[in-house]
């Protein structure tokens, strides 16, 4: 959680794009709705989940490569993205402060077009599940373009509509949903109901699901994704019933997390007269995080983790 001290929570909105394109381009009346070859325009906003212990360069490659798979499609317009990091509450081992992760976070994307990291799930007192995250967002997204461009929004509405909430995830993480326990699946299930999932596929990840055929492969390989709630209901999940999107990076790409702590502790490590080993080591932490982040996050990092 980030301390005591820090502001109250706000939408950062300053990199998200105006609604009024959308509502402009769309027809006026149901008639011409009805002779549109093309469907109605449904803006949406892409969101990242994660620990961010430091954010990365794939982490901004898992936003450009969910983007490029569903901009235009079905009518969808990208009004941006936020990349949500979890709070200190999720007790991770080694996991630094949420105040650490967004600063580093916000030096990242300081110079990205359309990136913002979102701080309500890391000022929550306790640990919150995606489902809850996701649907703050998008209750805070709507509410904050009702009140900057009403017009547009109202307009949305009529026709039924309004922005959108995409979740984008790794596919180590959809992978995670048939792991025993890792997730709620009363929670899951609201989640898959509520959101629409893009699955990007990165170099180095573990599992290999790149297209729906893939993805019905793992369905009929993967044991059934059941539990018996609290009060006694069998929960299950035909992950068939679902339709996905599913990306994969233009150029692969298997930076973690846990090589970039690695690498910045055996810098810290190293000795300064090694000229040569320091500058390969910072060389390749160039090709692991933004410019704007390197320093910070050897300044943090270089030292050790929390135990």
């Amino acid at each position: 959680m980030l301390s005591s001290t820090a502001a109250p929570y706000a939408l950062r909105t300053d990199k998200l794009k105006p609604l009024e394109g959308c509502a402009a381009s769309c027809p006026t009346s149901t008639a011409e709705a009805a002779s549109q070859v093309t469907p109605l325009l449904q803006p949406v906003v892409l969101v990242i989940c994660g620990s961010f212990n430091p954010i990365h360069n794939a982490h901004l490659k898992l936003y450009d490569a969910a983007k490029r798979s569903i901009e235009g499609v079905d009518g969808r317009v990208v009004l941006g993205g936020f990349l949500s990091p979890v709070g200190d509450a999720y007790g991770k081992p080694g996991l630094r402060c949420a105040a650490d992760r967004v600063q580093v976070m916000e030096k990242a994307l300081c110079h990205h077009p359309e990136l913002n990291v979102d701080t309500w799930e890391c000022q929550q007192p306790t640990y919150t599940r995606t489902f809850f995250v996701l649907r703050a967002l998008e209750e805070h997204v709507n509410a904050w373009y009702a009140q900057s461009e009403p017009a547009a929004m109202e307009w949305l509405t009529s026709h039924g509509r309004h922005v959108r909430v995409v979740f984008a995830c790794g596919a180590d993480l959809f992978f995670s949903f048939w792991r025993p326990g890792c997730w709620s699946l009363c929670l899951l299930r609201q989640l898959l109901d509520s959101f629409p999932l893009v699955v990007v596929q990165r170099g180095g990840a573990r599992g290999n699901i790149s297209d729906s055929d893939d993805f019905a492969r793992v369905c009929q390989t993967a044991p059934l994704l059941w539990e018996t709630a609290e009060d006694g209901e069998r929960i299950e999940i035909d992950m068939l019933r679902y339709t996905f999107t599913f990306a994969a990076f233009s150029v692969p790409d298997d930076t973690s997390s846990t090589a970039v702590r690695n690498a910045v502790m055996e810098l810290a490590k190293m000795p300064v007269d090694e000229v040569t080993a320091r500058t390969a080591l910072q060389s390749r932490l160039r090709t692991m995080l933004p410019e704007a982040a390197i320093q910070l996050v050897v300044d943090l990092y270089g030292e050790g983790l929390p135990s």
